[in-house]
């Protein structure tokens, strides 16, 4: 079996195209999997960051299924079934001026598959910790009509007290198409969880419960060059923790649309569009509150063929009721030749703290309803190079000037709360090599390097790693059998804002199978082979070693 030449996430244009083989060849279960592979991204259970900055918007379809309860833009992968999954693409440090403000750390934007006839999953693991995950869909074609449906659960005792998960899912998905240029889609997602939450060693909560829910609807159409997406988001969470009288219910609804067209003239192409977006959020313990943005956006793209040369300026303006109005600009210039490329950019983006960052309650968080908008300003500059078909790489600058960052400070009482720093830069670089030395075996390997600096103090920011490498090898001796041997290293980070704690570095193994003949395959996975114990970046105590077996069957 040969890979293709992009499995790897080394940039096979200005951003980075992973797709539905790149993800078969990887043997991932999840899209936290997949994500991993990609030099400067960390994502978790629900969670994306790239280049230190956890304000990353995603999008499936055009549909946005970030969830509006979260306080770091969390998102709800579980709306998103791999194996459905056409391509995946992955905007570092830009997409603000396209997508609206959150997004200073990037876009990720994924399409799935057109459904051409009857097809469906059906997919189940166990694992330890008494570990168990089931999901099914279906989905057909008869005429122009388009009908799907999607089902799953998940549950977990977890690896330490009060560590234990239930979630459900339920989706269904509705399609008109007249042709391939006029297309409507109706889509319906609902999530509902279950957890505890241990705390940290040092002040732990056995007590503290939480319940959520998230509602996800949305309308998109697509008419010749326009494109229309109108939403609906609505989540709630409910914290609990008897032996510190807590009891704080929230609830968020978003909606709005969002136009886009692209036109051609003699330069290039345009891109335009409008967005307007009502934010509402209800709780037990503070007033109601209402919030609206509304803005537009333009954008054209220059092509000198003759040079190989392009250039993409383009401007947003955000008018925000809660918030100063911004406007947010975007640079983009591209010179590629048959061996190399090279891209230089700047774009800024506007960081708006969410309700839960201002008004949410837990066992260990307490609110800030003063926090203000975060101005985040991006220069890059990416050269990737392709010697020969079986060899490339790829070497990326960032700077990132942000201007009342909003940052999470846990305080030596155990309890944590969301303030803007004055001015902090996240400065670095991502080096990154793919190389196929057999026809059966790719080794990829990045490393990235950030200084997170808070420029007031001089003083390092919280939680933020200086080193990361990743070394991933793929070998697949047959068509049948697959696996992946993964090795990432993480350097200390500091604990608190004055530099004066700090949470030791750590070394992980993990290994994924698969065996697959037709419509059916069994799989297993074991994360932290080796069983080392260590902490993630906030002082939480992070997962043993953990295995899952399952199968898989495809309709």
């Amino acid at each position: 079996m040969c890979f293709s030449d992009t499995m790897s996430g080394i940039e096979q244009n200005d951003n980075i195209i992973i797709t539905a083989d790149d993800i078969k060849a990887m043997n991932a279960q999840k899209m936290t999997d997949v994500l991993n592979h990609v030099p400067g991204v960390t994502a978790g259970d629900t969670s994306v960051g790239i280049h230190g900055s956890y304000k990353v918007k995603v999008f499936v379809d055009g549909r946005p299924i970030n969830d509006p309860t979260s306080s770091y833009g969390a998102v709800n992968w579980d709306l998103i079934s791999l194996e459905n999954v056409e391509r995946i693409e992955i905007l570092r440090g830009k997409g603000g001026m396209r997508y609206g403000q959150d997004a200073s750390g990037g876009v990720i934007l994924v399409t799935t598959q057109k459904v051409s006839e009857l097809s469906g999953k059906v997919k189940f693991y166990s694992g330890n910790y008494h570990t168990g995950y089931g999901y099914a869909n279906v989905q057909m074609q008869s005429g122009k009509w388009t009908i799907g449906g999607s089902s799953g659960c998940e549950t977990t005792k977890g690896y330490k007290i009060n560590n234990d998960k239930d979630r459900y899912q339920v989706g269904t998905k509705i399609g008109y198409s007249v042709d391939e240029r006029k297309r409507f889609f109706f889509l319906a997602d609902y999530i509902e969880e279950e957890r505890g939450s241990s705390g940290l060693p040092e002040h732990p909560t056995p007590f503290y419960r939480k319940s959520s829910n998230n509602t996800n609807l949305s309308f998109l159409a697509n008419l010749n060059t326009i494109s229309s997406t109108a939403f609906f988001n609505e989540g709630s969470n409910c914290n609990t923790d008897n032996s510190r009288g807590l009891n704080h219910q929230i609830r968020v609804r978003e909606w709005g649309e969002d136009v886009s067209t692209i036109l051609e003239n003699q330069w290039g192409n345009m891109n335009c569009g409008a967005r307007y977006k009502v934010g509402q959020f209800s709780s037990n313990q503070f007033d109601d509150e209402s919030e609206n943005t509304v803005s537009a956006f333009l954008a054209q793209a220059f092509q000198w063929p003759s040079q190989s040369l392009s250039l993409n300026i383009g401007l947003r303006l955000n008018v925000n009721s809660a918030f100063d109005d911004a406007i947010n600009p975007e640079i983009k210039i591209v010179y590629p030749t048959d061996k190399w490329r090279i891209t230089a950019g700047y774009s800024r983006s506007n960081n708006t703290p969410s309700f839960y960052q201002r008004f949410n309650q837990t066992s260990s968080t307490l609110p800030n309803p003063d926090l203000e908008m975060e101005v985040s300003d991006n220069f890059n500059l990416e050269l990737f190079m392709e010697p020969f078909h079986q060899l490339s790489c790829s070497i990326s600058f960032f700077h990132n000037r942000l201007n009342d960052r909003i940052t999470y400070i846990t305080e030596n009482t155990g309890m944590g709360q969301y303030h803007n720093f004055g001015r902090v830069t996240y400065t670095g670089a991502d080096l990154a090599i793919s190389w196929q030395i057999h026809q059966t075996i790719k080794i990829k390997s990045d490393y990235t390097y950030l200084e997170a600096v808070d420029e007031n103090t001089g003083l390092w920011l919280p939680a933020k790693a200086k080193h990361t490498v990743n070394v991933n090898v793929y070998c697949t001796p047959s068509q049948y059998l697959s696996a992946v041997l993964s090795s990432k290293y993480v350097s200390s980070v500091y604990r608190n804002k004055s530099n004066t704690k700090t949470m030791p570095e750590y070394t992980l193994m993990d290994i994924k199978t698969e065996y697959r003949v037709e419509r059916f395959s069994l799989f297993g996975e074991v994360t932290n082979l080796f069983d080392k114990t260590y902490y993630y970046a906030d002082g939480l105590l992070a997962k043993p070693r953990l295995w899952i077996a399952g199968v898989n069957f495809r309709i």
